[in-house]
């Protein structure tokens, strides 16, 4: 047997067998994501009739490269009225504008607020700057996430209590 045609014979079945490999790997990977959640985990609930008409408190946003945590989820508050308009509290402003909201998706327009200067530590302006950039939300064990663009971050509100 001459040793070129060996070396090629072998040099095609490799590949295939790599390929074989790689599809089984794949199909294996492709059935997990297909996979049913389990009857424990929470729902999603992307509908606008979940949020509209409630308060909800700021409890923190994460981010990819931090966490911020509301230091009084009272005093950072939402309320989505059903006819478009929103209110807000952002420690000691308050504010309103308006909203437009689908299934799952969320814009918050430009928020008029009050000009008072609150205490130093404040996280007034950071909360109404990502309020203004919200591009998605759902409902997940009671809790409203809102969900800022690019991945940027996903700030959590808890119900009024």
């Amino acid at each position: 047997m001459n040793p070129t045609r060996t070396a090629r014979a072998t040099s095609r079945r490799t590949p295939s067998r790599r390929h074989a490999g790689r599809a089984v790997i794949l199909g294996a990977l492709l059935a997990g994501c297909g996979a049913n959640p389990g009857d424990d985990a929470p729902a999603r609930n992307r509908a606008p009739e979940a949020v509209t008409g409630k308060v909800w408190q700021w409890e923190r946003t994460v981010a990819p490269v931090e966490m911020v945590e509301s230091p009084a989820p009272d005093r950072y508050t939402l309320e989505l009225a059903p006819n478009g308009r929103l209110l807000v509290r952002a420690d000691c402003n308050r504010g309103t504008g308006t909203y437009r909201i689908g299934a799952g998706t969320i814009a918050i327009g430009p928020i008029a607020t009050t000009r008072m200067a609150c205490p130093p530590g404040s996280l007034d302006a950071s909360y109404l700057r990502d309020l203004q950039r919200a591009a998605a939300f759902f409902v997940e064990s009671g809790n409203l996430f809102i969900e800022l663009p690019v991945d940027s971050g996903t700030m959590r509100f808890a119900p009024q209590r």
